[in-house]
């Protein structure tokens, strides 16, 4: 789809169906300020805001707490939350979105975004470009126009989670850093892995491995070492359907059968037998 331009002070509010309003994400509005306005709201905003300043700086107040907002950051204001903001530095331009649904919270929250506040990207040019597609958007006169607007603004928090900035890294930097460790474990699940082999592809600590697949990927590197092993099992029973179990573990690097079978249904939910049973092999 074609980027629009927004190079007008806009305010669009798309009219919501109860198909729109039950979705777990979707837009209530969308605008743009050349010079945004002081604001000041003692009870808040009823939904989730997310303001990308695009020239100029002001700041943002949140109960006592006073921030800096500069060109090239965003803000992201929780809803029913004390907030006010104003230009410090003119023109003050902002892009901004408002949102709801019952996913909202969730994704902020695997993005490190856990209240109101001032936040800085890795890729400010991304975070506009996905908020000019979402006005564009709401210009198109598509069908389904909330539920167009529904995707995007998924889409929009999905890449907001890669990109946020949150202890000086982003996901998406760490998640580069891992590269190697990744390489490495697909290239050796069979065989033995240690976190020291692990924490040496990238010259860290095995104690900063840790960190780092916490704050990329919400796990363990040896748990993550688990589920390309798990996943090459299904893989294999696929391919050569007459293996048998106790093969299938040595092959993708499990000590036991057991083990290998206990792992198995703790990731999946079933056991290996029964995984093949419900894919039709035999």
């Amino acid at each position: 789809m074609k980027q629009e331009v927004i190079v007008i002070d806009t305010m669009v509010f798309p009219t919501l169906s109860e198909t729109d309003t039950a979705l777990p994400v979707y837009l209530t509005s969308i605008g743009h300020w050349s010079n945004q306005e002081s604001i000041d709201r003692p009870g808040g905003y009823p939904h989730f805001q997310w303001l990308q300043v695009l020239a100029g700086a002001g700041e943002l107040r949140i109960g006592d707490q006073k921030m800096t907002v500069r060109a090239g950051q965003g803000f992201c204001l929780f809803p029913n939350e004390q907030h006010e903001y104003y230009s410090t530095q003119e023109p003050w331009e902002i892009i901004w979105m408002s949102f709801r649904g019952d996913l909202t919270e969730t994704l902020f929250r695997q993005a490190g975004i856990t209240q109101s506040g001032v936040y800085s990207t890795a890729d400010h040019d991304m975070i506009v470009t996905h908020m000019k597609n979402i006005y564009a958007m709401t210009q198109s006169g598509r069908s389904f126009l909330g539920l167009e607007c529904s995707k995007l603004v998924y889409m929009f928090l999905l890449d907001l989670m890669k990109v946020i900035l949150v202890s000086s890294h982003s996901v998406e930097q760490n998640y580069l850093k891992l590269q190697p460790v990744l390489h490495y474990i697909e290239a050796n699940y069979h065989g033995l892995i240690t976190i020291k082999d692990l924490a040496a592809c990238i010259d860290v600590t095995p104690q900063y491995l840790c960190l780092l697949f916490k704050k990329a990927l919400k796990m363990r590197p040896m748990a993550y070492v688990n589920r390309e092993r798990v996943n090459r099992s299904k893989e294999l029973m696929f391919r050569e359907s007459d293996i048998r179990m106790h093969e299938i573990a040595h092959r993708v690097g499990f000590d036991s059968p057991s083990y290998f079978s206990s792992v198995f249904r703790q990731l999946e939910g079933l056991s290996p037998e029964q995984f093949k049973k419900i894919h039709g092999m035999r």
